[in-house]
């Protein structure tokens, strides 16, 4: 293999643990808690049920809130590799990218003619997912693809049956998902 097809093979491959990463968490959201579970009810999950009730709304959020929840994450992430001596370009590229999962997201619902030229065209080449294919997850019962960077995983995930597998397995230790998503 050379070098180039080494370096192409760890990007997408970085681009793809980024975009699940973020998809477990949005899966995570969705299924598990109530808006009164400590913490992570009042900051996930009620927005989130929110979110699927005025799927718009997220355009009247500031982009800051879930940027900066990520930049935070990313930031501390960084610091650990850095105090283990494990920094790399990797790993600046794969949290650059986890970054992007909530602006993408944002930009999905965003409409077309309001969008970055730039964004506009990754969404049309494939790389970035577009408002077509995430629309799909806010169809009830919400219960498909939960990956929000691109359009290339939901598929997989959503056709194996991934998430309602990790549901099963997960149900012994969290308890029945919550039936409002499940419906």
């Amino acid at each position: 293999m050379t070098l180039v097809a080494f370096v192409a093979l760890q990007i997408v491959t970085l681009a793809l643990l980024a975009d699940f990463l973020g998809g477990l968490f949005h899966w995570a959201e969705d299924t598990w808690g109530s808006p009164a579970t400590p913490i992570w009810g009042p900051l996930f999950v009620a927005p989130n049920i929110g979110h699927h009730d005025r799927p718009t709304d997220i355009l009247s959020v500031s982009p800051w809130r879930g940027v900066g929840l990520l930049f935070l994450a990313g930031t501390l992430v960084l610091l650990v590799a850095w105090t283990l001596g494990g920094v790399s370009w990797q790993l600046w590229f794969f949290l650059c990218l986890a970054s992007l999962n909530d602006l993408a997201h944002r930009w999905s619902h965003t409409p077309t003619v309001r969008l970055p030229w730039a964004v506009r065209k990754a969404q049309r080449f494939g790389l970035l997912q577009d408002s077509r294919h995430h629309w799909r997850h806010h169809r009830p019962p919400h219960m498909t693809n939960y990956c929000v960077l691109t359009p290339w995983l939901n598929p997989v995930l959503d056709r194996t049956r991934f998430w309602r597998a990790l549901e099963a397995m997960l149900k012994p230790l969290l308890g029945t998902p919550r039936a409002r998503d499940l419906a």
